[in-house]
């Protein structure tokens, strides 16, 4: 998510260390599914749910509040479902790119923002440097854009979003604000102790002050220094990150892969915001009828929920965050993950190896 800075002998040192710590982790520590394996190896840092056809495989440290990341984005996108399906937004309105590019801070979200970009380049989606509204949420969903999110907050209203949560059932899950102004607040207490004792109602109150200023300014831009949020100060933003629980998360997808929860209408927008997966590998269309999925990440969080619907009828939903991770172990997780998720999704050897070794957990 961060732009990592070295130079020199620093950087052959960097290059030196991630080989070291891939091979040693992947070859010499683990000897089946690594992601499962890491999972097994370190409870304390991540929690479980999987359920398949409304059994429960695997539960571990279900009720555990976990930043949630970029998985928050899941309740942006219900109420974007929900004012389509009601005629409150347009999915067609043309949005300039510009009013997106209030919320965005180069370096800041793993390049999500301009792979959004590109992609409208290539489909050839943009109009005199306009996007539809819905490929804004698009762009929020497959491509976890921070500033396509926060527009939307805009847009669509940070009450009536997390209104959602109630109306949800998410009892524990913590309410939404907007993280890529927290930055700001970072970024001008530049400590991670003055941090850390700032009370979260004062962080807040400066993280919605510069979500208003933003909407109107964008100078105040020139205010955010990258080279004041170090990895210490990046950790305790990640921490303030809005938390819930897998079972929670668990039971949203299983709202989501049921096609009964929402209306029909709010249903279809749902798909196309959560189903990424579908248009991104054409082989998940020979597999499943529905797949959708929203992923997260800091330095120190990798979190993924997912629903699925195979051609057999079997559902699927499982959720894993993971927090306290270390820049390797995060990195490792990353490269190996979506191997990981195909395997739990087939019924197989490597299913049935993975689920034993998950079982190990509860």
């Amino acid at each position: 998510m961060w732009k990592v800075l070295a130079t020199g002998l620093g950087v052959l040192a960097v290059l030196f260390s991630c080989v070291f710590a891939y091979f040693y982790f992947k070859y010499l520590r683990y000897e089946e599914d690594f992601v499962a394996e890491f999972l097994l190896k370190n409870p304390k840092k991540c929690a479980v749910f999987w359920v398949r056809n409304d059994s429960l495989l695997v539960g571990h440290r279900s009720d555990t509040l976990m930043p949630l990341a970029s998985t928050a984005k899941t309740i942006v996108a219900v109420e974007f479902a929900q004012q389509a399906s009601e005629g409150k937004i347009n999915l067609t309105e043309r949005i300039p790119l510009s009013e997106v590019a209030r919320f965005y801070i180069p370096d800041t979200d793993g390049g999500a923002h301009r792979a959004w970009l590109g992609s409208l380049k290539t489909s050839k989606s943009t109009d005199n440097n306009t996007a539809s509204l819905i490929e804004v949420a698009k762009g929020m969903m497959q491509f976890s854009s921070n500033a396509n999110t926060e527009f939307l907050m805009w847009k669509l209203g940070l009450n009536n979003i997390n209104a959602n949560l109630t109306k949800l059932g998410l009892g524990k899950h913590q309410p939404l604000y907007p993280f890529v102004s927290a930055l700001y607040v970072c970024s001008d207490e530049h400590s991670a102790t003055g941090l850390k004792k700032m009370p979260l109602s004062l962080y807040l109150q400066r993280t919605n002050k510069y979500f208003e200023l933003l909407k109107v300014d964008t100078t105040v831009k020139a205010k955010f220094n990258m080279a004041n949020v170090p990895l210490p100060v990046q950790r305790i933003w990640s921490d303030r990150l809005p938390g819930s629980t897998v079972r929670e998360y668990a039971g949203l997808m299983k709202k989501i892969n049921s096609r009964t929860y929402f209306s029909k209408s709010a249903q279809t927008v749902l798909d196309t915001l959560m189903e990424w997966p579908m248009r991104l590998n054409p082989d998940n269309k020979k597999k499943f009828v529905h797949f959708g999925a929203k992923g997260g990440s800091t330095a120190f969080v990798l979190n993924y929920a997912l629903y699925a619907t195979d051609k057999q009828g079997n559902r699927t939903e499982m959720v894993i965050f993971t927090n306290n991770l270390g820049v390797f172990e995060q990195t490792l997780l990353q490269a190996e993950f979506q191997v990981f998720i195909q395997r739990i999704l087939t019924n197989d050897a490597n299913n049935k190896d993975i689920l034993s070794i998950l079982k190990k957990l509860n």
